[in-house]
């Protein structure tokens, strides 16, 4: 579902809070059929028994000066499409990388993909992404006997060790295999048929197991993420591509963002500052900014081409 990452967007940007809660927040908004799906009812956390009452519902909320304190958003009548914000249990949970559409949509049929899931965190949320692979490669579907006997990490290590293939998967395999708990529909789980669930890798040279270690290690370490973030919202806002000559105001608007605890309206006060967006200037050339906020209706920015720069 599209609605529990926009509802987690919307609280970010209303209540300025740090963009960090894009990757580790501690609550989230769910609807009935996603506490299930997440497994949060009685048995889990009773004090989310009830997603129709008050328990492990959000009180006021006053991080931030533009806090609201909503408690429920009601999309139309029935209980499926009231959505709550929800204090989560625990970090395996919490931010874009763990919610259930993502997890879906950078899935296969029938099993998990740690090359797509790698590929998504690393264009989508870094906005470093991997290169075309220089040869083609699936991996097979085995015997029920051999896939039983086979995890996923046992088939793509075998894969790695090809000389044309490790440079990609150096990158691509460890946030894909910390996503590896999360079954192709987003719900969690210990093993994959018979075989036990891999969920270890490295990040930055430091180790984690499963996705709130990496999530943690994300989070203390923001700065791969914060800089993705700019140069994804700066792009946004200049209606381009990002050239190397732009570096210079993504750099200050991240540190500016990292003062201010990396809040969401920081970023926004600061690219509209940035000499980039004061700048910009349309097709023709013959108008800025500057003059567009004079009325000048000459002014039309450039096509929407939010193409990552390569690192």
């Amino acid at each position: 579902t599209l609605v529990e990452p926009l509802l987690l967007f919307e609280t970010v940007m209303v209540e300025n809070r740090s963009i960090l809660d894009f990757i580790a927040a501690d609550y989230t908004w769910l609807n009935g059929p996603l506490v299930g799906l997440y497994q949060l009812g009685e048995s889990a956390n009773p004090q989310i028994a009830m997603i129709s009452g008050d328990a492990g519902i959000l009180p006021a909320d006053s991080q931030g000066p533009g806090a609201t304190g909503n408690r429920e958003v009601k999309k139309k009548s029935g209980s499926d499409a009231t959505w709550y914000r929800i204090r989560l249990p625990n970090a395996n949970r919490g931010g874009f990388l763990t919610m259930s559409g993502p997890l879906m949509v950078t899935s296969l049929p029938f099993r998990t993909s740690p090359v797509k899931r790698g590929a998504w965190l690393l264009e989508t949320i870094f906005n470093r992404p991997p290169t075309e692979p220089k040869v083609a490669f699936a991996i097979e579907n085995d015997t029920r006997e051999a896939a039983q006997a086979m995890s996923i990490r046992e088939k793509f290590e075998a894969h790695r060790d090809k000389a044309a293939c490790f440079s990609c998967h150096v990158r691509l395999d460890p946030p894909g295999f910390a996503l590896e708990r999360f079954s192709p529909i987003g719900q969690w789980r210990d093993t994959d048929g018979t075989v036990a669930v891999d969920a270890k890798g490295t990040w930055n040279g430091r180790p984690f197991d499963g996705p709130a270690e990496f999530k943690r290690l994300v989070r203390d370490d923001p700065g791969e993420f914060a800089r993705g973030f700019v140069e994804h919202l700066l792009s946004y806002a200049l209606c381009r591509k990002l050239e190397i000559h732009d570096m210079p105001a993504v750099t200050a608007i991240r540190q500016a963002a990292a003062e201010d605890d990396w809040r969401f309206g920081t970023i926004v006060a600061e690219i509209v500052k940035s000499y980039p967006f004061t700048h910009a200037r349309a097709e023709d050339g013959s108008a800025t900014v500057e003059n567009a906020a004079k009325g000048d209706r000459a002014f039309v920015g450039a096509p929407l081409d939010p193409s990552p720069i390569n690192p």
